[in-house]
């Protein structure tokens, strides 16, 4: 049987440490905030404690009912959009947080100190990366350009290097161009990519996602 006390600052330190996680995810704008990180983590730690509880002999049972089931609602942090699938690495991080939650519930406070390094080292240099234009983030852009255009123009629409041309489609009728393509660009560069696109006199519309 856990002390009462015990069991409280338990949950007290699961509930700070997802605190500060879910807010860096909340500030970043990403499909799961603070409030279902400290949930998660909390609910996954106060489970733990029920499960020492009442099977206190073998509690492997229910807390493999726990992880299973965060990883579902993990599974709704994916969205998908034109064929791509964004989000793994929230989906990811709110099962991380969930074992996290439990190792707190348990007790196993140097697992839970080494698992939230692990986790900080991991969202800070994806947010470096991010920064940089690395990894699987990227931008995708639909531009409709008048035609005719050669391909060169089409080229200089977009950053050079840093762009990966999906689909072209020219639609001879209305005189115009419509072009699909993943850029790969560092968020403070999104602003001069757009006034480029809206100050281009070839350019009819175009959007960013």
């Amino acid at each position: 049987m856990i002390d009462s006390t015990e069991a409280v600052l338990r949950l007290l330190l699961v509930f700070a440490l997802a605190f500060a996680v879910g807010l860096e995810r909340q500030v970043r704008r990403k499909p799961v905030g603070f409030g279902t990180f400290i949930f998660v983590s909390t609910g996954a730690a106060t489970l733990t404690l029920l499960a020492i509880t009442i099977e206190e002999e073998n509690p492997l049972p229910l807390l493999g009912g726990v992880i299973t089931g965060i990883g579902f609602l993990g599974a709704g942090a994916l969205i998908r959009s034109n064929d791509r699938v964004f989000g793994f690495t929230t989906a990811a991080l709110v099962w991380a947080m969930a074992a996290l939650g439990v190792a707190a519930g348990a007790g196993l406070y140097l697992l839970v100190a080494v698992d939230y390094g692990i986790v900080w080292a991991v969202v800070v240099t994806d947010r470096v990366l991010e920064g940089k234009g690395f990894g699987s983030h990227a931008k995708v852009v639909r531009v409709t350009v008048a035609n005719p255009v050669t391909p060169e123009e089409l080229d200089a629409l977009l950053p050079a290097g840093l762009t990966h041309f999906e689909r072209v489609h020219v639609d001879k009728e209305a005189h115009r161009v419509n072009v699909t393509a993943e850029v790969r660009i560092r968020p403070a560069a999104v602003a001069s990519l757009l006034e480029s696109l809206r100050s281009n006199d070839k350019v009819r519309s175009f959007e960013l996602e």
